[in-house]
């Protein structure tokens, strides 16, 4: 490298999510779920057919990447499932590795000495 030049930094790729800039598809599909427990649980139960049948004549039109989270996410409750929509991450299921730790659930801590 010659004196006085600048070495190039090449930026990292960003991980998507809809942490920063949730679309208003996804802000509409979550205020559904929390106003009407009829649609709720059948977002936590049956996503596919939530999205399919829509909520008070909305049809919600989501990209695929955005759908293919909303079908990957398993939850109980709204709060677990908005968590893994936000973060972009799925919860995977118990026994596999994964950086996701559940709301409901104790994080394992690691005592070094």
């Amino acid at each position: 490298m010659l004196i006085g030049t600048m070495p190039q930094i090449t930026p990292r790729k960003r991980k998507h999510s809809l942490e920063h800039h949730p679309s208003s598809v996804i802000s509409r599909l979550l205020a559904a779920a929390v106003i009407n427990k009829g649609f709720r649980d059948l977002l936590l139960s049956d996503p596919a057919q939530a999205l399919a049948q829509g909520f008070n004549g909305e049809k919600f039109q989501l990209n695929y990447d955005q759908k293919a989270l909303v079908l990957s996410i398993r939850a109980e409750k709204l709060s677990d499932f908005a968590l893994q929509l936000v973060s972009g991450q799925a919860e995977e299921p118990a026994g596999s590795s994964s950086e996701w730790v559940p709301v409901n659930q104790p994080a394992f801590m690691l005592h070094a000495k």
